[in-house]
């Protein structure tokens, strides 16, 4: 009895810290405005989904048109 119930707490426990990874991995969306053409130079680093870092959200956004492609933020600063 006190086996399986450590075998099911477990089990729990693995199946939770799987879910957390699995929203990091999706990234968030970047703010993206269908109309950017030119960002501000402030440096606010965010690493994409794509392994690069982008100087901020807005040349992430901007790239990500110019290469038609749906990169996501993975975290804020660098990679």
């Amino acid at each position: 009895m006190k086996a399986a119930s450590i075998f099911l707490l477990s089990a729990l426990v693995l199946l939770s810290l799987s879910g957390n990874t699995r929203a990091d991995f999706l990234g968030r969306e970047a703010n993206c405005n269908k109309e950017m053409t030119r960002c501000s130079k402030i440096y606010k680093p965010v690493c994409g989904t794509d392994g690069n870092t982008y100087s901020n959200e807005c040349m992430l956004c901007i790239e990500n048109q110019r290469r038609q492609v749906a990169v996501r933020i993975k975290q804020s600063g660098p990679c």
